[in-house]
């Protein structure tokens, strides 16, 4: 039986072909007019969401890109702005530290001492001796009259401690909390010893030995005119709380009324008066003399 089945394949290729010029050459000659414009617009539109879809997708993948870029330039920039911030605020604190020193100074020559005809040096707080030490180092020394010994205040009149030794433009000052030396101090009109407590920067021990009384947490302890390291009358602090004798002795924590990490500016008062010391017997260091109040710029009280 013979296959009637022809390939039409070919035929089929050759009418598209002749077909495509025969619309290539009309679209040609109506420059892209009529039949063959109307077809091109609906490509158009056909594909009009499409590219709006590739736009979509691919537009925030370029800024993403570009964004990368201008990343590292942000990046620099923000630490350098960072830098300068930075060292704007080193200058800023160095101006309050001026002013804030300033401040205390001005008060501290104010300042009315109740301690008779005693020339005042002021000085600067230029440093601690070390991280842990309440010791700290004060730019006045011999050639100002200041000597071992010497009582310091601070700006509001409160005892601070001695000087413990100096030298050409400086003293090393040891704070009562800090000292060795116990200070004999005035509660009400019981007279006693008050030491400082060690790994403390504001709490001080008092010792009242003999027919002791009970004593009110705010009372006011002062020095003591029986002291020979400190002129009479100088605050040093306040009970910190209610306390009763035992027996006849009694003891109580004090709060010293000096902050001494914070001091700035100090007052060292010219004491003991050497002519008064040598009346009374007290020994003095040979170097001690007492500046006149034309060498000095402090007040006297």
């Amino acid at each position: 039986m013979r296959d009637d089945r022809r390939d039409h394949s070919l035929p089929t290729f050759i009418s598209l072909v002749a077909f495509a010029l025969m619309l290539m050459t009309l679209d040609v000659r109506s420059q892209g007019e009529g039949v063959l414009g109307t077809i091109r617009g609906g490509a158009n539109q056909l594909l009009a969401p499409l590219q709006a879809a590739a736009s979509f997708v691919v537009d925030p993948l370029a800024d993403f890109v570009g964004n990368l870029a201008d990343l590292a330039q942000l990046r620099s920039e923000n630490e350098a702005l960072r830098a300068e911030l930075a060292d704007l605020q080193a200058i800023q604190a160095t101006y309050e530290d001026k002013l804030a020193r300033l401040a205390q100074l001005e008060k501290a020559m104010a300042l009315q001492l109740d301690v008779g005809d005693i020339a005042t040096t002021p000085a600067n707080v230029i440093g601690r001796t070390d991280s842990v030490d309440l010791t700290f180092r004060i730019d006045k020394g011999e050639e100002s009259g200041v000597v071992a010994g010497n009582p310091v205040v601070d700006a509001n009149g409160y005892l601070v401690g001695r000087v413990l030794d100096s030298g050409p433009g400086f003293a090393i000052v040891v704070p009562l909390v800090a000292d060795v030396e116990a200070a004999t101090v005035v509660v009400g009109d019981q007279v006693g010893s008050l030491s400082g407590v060690v790994g403390t920067d504001d709490e001080l021990i008092l010792d009242v030995f003999d027919q002791a009384a009970p004593v009110l947490a705010g009372d006011q302890v002062v020095t003591s005119s029986q002291s020979f390291a400190y002129p009479p009358s100088l605050p040093v602090g306040e009970v910190a709380e209610d306390a009763v004798p035992v027996g006849r002795a009694l003891t109580v924590r004090v709060r010293s009324f000096v902050d001494v990490r914070s001091l700035r500016v100090v007052l060292v008062l010219a004491w003991p008066d050497p002519e008064a010391a040598r009346a009374d017997d007290i020994p003095i260091p040979t170097s001690t003399t007492v500046p006149s109040t034309t060498d000095t710029t402090g007040a006297s009280g």
